[in-house]
């Protein structure tokens, strides 16, 4: 069964980015026959886009800095923060950031280190805003 399972989950991440075969073995041996576990756990690790999550995160991190419209050219300031704060996050040197906005490669881990740090930012907001007064000290 989980060698089905494993097929049928291994097929599924052929179609999108690939999340290492290594790490898909370890959620399914954690998970072992609980199908839907293993599905929320593969979905948590779908790699992340470096132009996904700036678009999400730095209007956040940076609320004076503007988003791009599609088609147009990145407003003032845009691609500075991005490379800036994927550069903090990533350890990756700037100018290999600013590359991957213009098709360079970048390693499939660089895009499941952003989704975890999508899913870590996202429980850090919702935490805060379930809990005004743990903000107050």
């Amino acid at each position: 069964m989980t060698a089905n399972i494993y097929m049928q989950c291994e097929e599924k991440q052929s179609h999108r980015a690939k999340v290492p075969r290594w790490l898909m073995k370890f959620i399914l041996s954690q998970v072992q026959e609980q199908l839907n576990n293993q599905r929320i756990f593969l979905a948590l690790l779908e790699p992340m886009a470096p132009s996904e999550w700036c678009l999400i995160w730095i209007p956040i991190i940076h609320p004076g800095v503007e988003l791009p419209h599609q088609g147009e050219r990145s407003p003032h300031g845009y691609m500075k923060a991005c490379t800036t704060t994927l550069s903090t996050l990533t350890g990756y040197n700037e100018r290999t950031i600013e590359g991957w906005f213009y098709g360079k490669p970048y390693h499939y881990s660089v895009g499941i280190l952003l989704r975890c740090f999508h899913l870590i930012f996202q429980l850090q907001q919702k935490l805060k805003n379930s809990h005004p007064m743990s903000n107050m000290k």
